[in-house]
């Protein structure tokens, strides 16, 4: 029960870390949070937690004591943290290549692949 509960914390913390950065960058309304335009984000958020918590369950970052941190405990902790952020990357980067088709394709349709809506 208590590794459960140590578990759903571990994904709820990257989830709301992730909707709370992409919230504290684009500071969008409370409306568009609960439109389809906020589906990806909420996507993207559940998979980096996803990610995080099976990095949690291979690498068991909470079964130390926390009232005395070693170093060893921090690299740990830095550990999980970088992997978590480079497995989210690369399948980021997959899913959006598999979707968006390969950079030279991009390119070769011109300068109006890399503009953003508010241009």
């Amino acid at each position: 029960m208590q590794r459960g509960l140590k578990l759903a914390i571990h994904m709820v913390l990257p989830l709301a870390a992730y909707v709370g950065a992409y919230a504290f960058v684009l500071s969008p309304q409370l409306s568009w949070w609960m439109g389809l335009e906020a589906q990806p984000v909420w996507v993207a958020g559940l998979l980096y937690a996803l990610i995080a918590a099976v990095l949690e369950i291979i690498f068991r970052t909470e079964r130390s004591s926390w009232r005395y941190v070693s170093v060893q405990d921090a690299f740990a902790l830095v550990r999980s943290t970088f992997l978590t952020m480079a497995a989210f990357l690369v399948v980021v980067f997959v899913l959006v290549r598999a979707v968006e088709g390969s950079m030279s394709a991009r390119i070769r349709r011109g300068p109006g692949w890399c503009t953003t809506p508010s241009d």
